[in-house]
């Protein structure tokens, strides 16, 4: 009897005391999620995918299933609450500033870039599938720098421009830019630079590049996109004299 008495208040303590948890992992915004972001004209589909670092810090990755743009990595990612934000790279720095839903399966908010603000929502459905880029390797002092090229796609062509320079640890970051394309910038995921051979991976539109350096100062390789193989060699800029 004296059990049996105590049982119901064991019990209520038990519950008060797993409110609060069930309340922190319900704010947990780890998973894969679907959704779209509003744009003036249209809807654009993206994917997202939230998860924990081996570290206990976040990570993730942003697809928009209609284009080249996959598994783009995402950076200064925060949780606070049920507040998320993080930033993309689609080309330019566009940031996420987005709330958890009650339930913890909606994630709503904006998404900011020079262009402009608009809403988004994400539906969260199933467990995170962060696809983490490899690091880049440091970069070589033969490669630092900029660098000009052009590609023939099916007879017009467009100037590139390759700039390469070490982040604060020494790795290599890398932007290619398409000048006949309104000087449009394309961040480089990942760099890799193994003696003399240069590899890029651009997940912005799925492209990568490999080519070596030679010692006529000339780098000499291939731009893959998807199907698509072009021949891409990059030269120093030719410095012109001021009279």
């Amino acid at each position: 009897m004296h059990l049996s008495r105590r049982t119901p208040l064991v019990a209520a303590l038990f519950l008060l005391s797993a409110c609060p948890l069930r309340a922190n992992a319900a704010a947990d915004p780890s998973g894969h999620w679907e959704g779209k972001i509003q744009m003036p004209d249209n809807e654009l589909s993206i994917t997202v995918d939230l998860a924990r670092s081996a570290t206990g810090g976040w990570m993730g990755s942003l697809s928009i299933p209609v284009s080249t743009t996959i598994d783009v990595p995402l950076s200064d990612m925060t949780v606070e609450g049920t507040a998320v934000r993080f930033m993309a790279s689609l080309p330019g720095k566009t940031t996420f500033d987005g709330s958890l839903s009650a339930d913890a399966n909606g994630l709503s908010g904006t998404v900011s870039n020079f262009h402009g603000t608009v809403p988004f929502q994400l539906t969260r459905n199933g467990e995170a599938r962060v696809n983490v880029p490899p690091p880049s390797s440091a970069l070589p002092k033969s490669f630092e720098g900029a660098w000009e090229g052009t590609l023939d796609v099916g007879g017009k062509v467009m100037r590139i421009v390759l700039k390469l320079s070490p982040a604060a640890d020494g790795t290599a970051m890398a932007t290619l830019i398409n000048l006949d394309q309104g000087n449009q910038e394309i961040p480089v995921t990942t760099v890799t630079v193994k003696e003399a051979q240069l590899q890029l991976e651009s997940r912005v539109v799925s492209g990568t590049y490999r080519g070596t350096l030679g010692p006529g100062g000339e780098i000499v390789g291939e731009w893959v996109q998807r199907a698509v193989r072009l021949p891409l060699v990059f030269r120093r800029p030719v410095a012109t004299e001021s009279r």
